[in-house]
């Protein structure tokens, strides 16, 4: 009995896949975000709408990426969400273009609650801080 349990247990621990992982974090990811601030680069600088005048917001459904800047679309791309070692340390999980063609800055982020914390994986590069609206 007890090695049925242990066997039983060890299955449900590998029936996880970092793919059905990284489906529920793109889940997560869904709808519409809007911008609160940005941070980091050389000078280290802050930029929020108020200070750049821009009101930006992001919009992930399905595989699909779309940023606006001003009501302007200023991205359109698809993505997908690998867990890879992230420039901060650690594995993260992240935000990865599938279209080779187009250059598109690997981000690795967190969402807590009804934020969205964006790290692009460079260095001398941006975080930025979302909202999401509801």
């Amino acid at each position: 009995m007890k090695n049925a349990l242990l066997f039983f247990v060890f299955i449900l621990l590998t029936s996880c896949s970092s793919e059905d992982f990284n489906a529920s974090k793109r889940k997560s990811l869904q709808g519409k975000w809007n911008w609160v601030q940005s941070s980091g680069g050389f000078a280290g600088k802050t930029y929020t709408p108020e200070s750049s005048n821009q009101v930006i917001y992001i919009e992930f459904s399905g595989n699909s990426f779309k940023r606006y800047i001003n009501g302007t679309m200023s991205a359109d791309d698809t993505f997908v969400i690998k867990t890879q070692k992230s420039i901060f340390g650690g594995e993260k999980p992240m935000i990865v273009s599938d279209n080779p063609d187009k250059y598109f800055v690997a981000m690795s982020f967190e969402i807590q609650g009804d934020k969205l914390y964006l790290s692009e994986e460079c260095y001398d590069c941006f975080g930025s801080q979302y909202d999401r609206i509801k």
